[in-house]
């Protein structure tokens, strides 16, 4: 019940706070882009932080997977989540050394640069979401509890990650001005 407390009270505490500030959190040398030779760092560091997580939750998803054993419906449910957390995973890895064309010497604009942060903000709050997620869905096999209702959710929000990547990717990938 602590817990739950704590996470209510930080989650107040984090919407009070800027999107840089709420990214900071995570990854301290965070400035938003504005600092030209922070990007390529900044851009790496937030894919760094969202693939950990994703792996921590594939291993979650891993352990979970024991309880779906004799049903093949669950087994199903559970491999085809279970991918696309992989997949997904294995997207924002590939992108580490992309977009060359944002950290070249070109005009990058500053509403452009706004955008990229809120998706920034927002997939990490995603991706802490689904830890929280996949943590519950261990607790319920803990506790005997039915999980198809927790694989539904973690799929779901896997599927709106997915979407909001590219959203951010498409950005990123347009975000340049010729001089």
């Amino acid at each position: 019940m602590g817990n739950a407390l704590e996470n209510s009270a930080e989650a107040s505490i984090g919407k009070n706070r800027t999107l840089i500030e709420r990214i900071q959190m995570y990854i301290p040398i965070y400035r938003g882009y504005k600092q030209k030779n922070l990007r390529r760092d900044e851009d790496r560091a937030i894919r760094d932080v969202v693939a950990k997580v994703l792996t921590a939750v594939k291993n979650d998803l891993a352990n979970a997977a024991r309880a779906t054993l004799g049903d093949v419906e669950a087994m199903r449910d559970m491999e085809r989540v279970r991918s696309k957390v992989d997949r997904y995973c294995t997207d924002v890895k590939k992108a580490v050394a992309g977009y060359s064309g944002v950290h070249a010497s070109v005009k990058i604009l500053e509403s452009e640069l706004d955008k990229v942060i809120e998706w920034d903000a927002n997939l990490i709050d995603d991706v802490e979401l689904l830890k929280q997620q996949s943590a519950k869905m261990l607790q319920d096999i803990d506790d005997n509890l039915p999980i198809k209702s927790d694989m539904r959710m973690i799929e779901q929000t896997v599927d709106e990650m997915i979407n909001t990547f590219r959203e951010r990717d498409n950005v990123m990938k347009n975000l340049v001005e010729e001089e």
